[in-house]
């Protein structure tokens, strides 16, 4: 059986609403050297039966929690490329898996690529956009080490090989944030070949548990950053970072709703 490009994969738990919207946003992709298939961890409410009317393929396992789960997809994928569309998101338009295919081979088919996303989380201080239409975030197309320590790319816009899943799965024992790890790893430790693009690529539905602070969040963020920065630069970048709030929240977000979309999607990223 030929190897599809792309492998997408839902990771659900009794969110059936949640989980249809997001299949019905891949199959409607235009581009068809893809598999998709959804990782339930054993739902009650429904989600398998609905997925597979859609003519989803459903896997149903026991998980302790969305990494394990997500590292049963990736054991389960036969894409050269895996990108996690979890239950609740969805791709920007029908030609998402297109573009992403075209910038692949643009790139010369690097480890890792990622696009935009539009977020439509509550920023505390931008709140979800204007008329509720999301926050587009467009992220630089280098990723240095100060951008790291205060930024993260959403994993729906991660198209990742499935050589370096396969190679070091997710930690598991991050609850949290073992994909702003992964991604720490990634980009500044295994140094993986990266490209930018730069287009709306996936929405994220956002408010979950990683987008709140929390004691356990800040430990597991704080143990990230361990592993790939050394203490005299995490207290530097710290410094800086916390100069860069106060100018945030004094002069940038009060401007931010004023300007054209484009201009704010670039603050947002940088």
């Amino acid at each position: 059986m030929n190897q599809p490009l792309f492998s997408i994969i839902t990771i659900t738990l009794n969110c059936a609403d949640d989980a249809e919207q997001t299949a019905r946003s891949v199959l409607g992709q235009d581009f068809s050297d893809v598999e998709y298939f959804v990782k339930d961890g054993c739902s009650t409410d429904g989600t398998p039966e609905r997925l597979r009317a859609l003519g989803v393929r459903v896997i149903v396992a026991p998980d302790s929690g969305i990494y394990e789960a997500m590292n049963q997809g990736i054991a389960h994928a036969r894409g050269r490329y895996i990108c996690f569309m979890n239950a609740g998101d969805r791709f920007a338009g029908p030609d998402a898996l297109s573009a992403v295919a075209a910038a692949l081979a643009r790139y010369g088919e690097p480890d890792f690529l990622y696009g935009d996303v539009r977020s439509f989380g509550h920023h505390p201080y931008l709140g979800r956009g204007r008329a509720g239409e999301g926050r587009l975030i467009i992220y630089p197309d280098r990723l240095n080490r100060f951008w790291l320590y205060r930024k993260m790319i959403c994993h729906q816009s991660w198209f990742v090989r499935r050589e370096i899943y396969a190679a070091q799965p997710f930690a598991t024992d991050y609850r949290i944030l073992a994909d702003y790890a992964y991604l720490l790893d990634m980009i500044l430790r295994r140094r993986v070949r990266y490209g930018h693009l730069p287009k709306e690529i996936a929405h994220f539905a956002g408010d979950g548990i990683s987008s709140q602070r929390s004691p356990r969040r800040d430990a597991e963020r704080a143990r990230a950053l361990a592993t790939v920065y050394a203490p005299w630069e995490r207290q530097a970048y710290e410094m800086i970072f916390r100069g860069m709030r106060w100018l945030n929240r004094t002069l940038i977000y009060p401007m931010i709703p004023l300007l054209p979309e484009r201009l704010r999607a670039r603050l947002s990223g940088l």
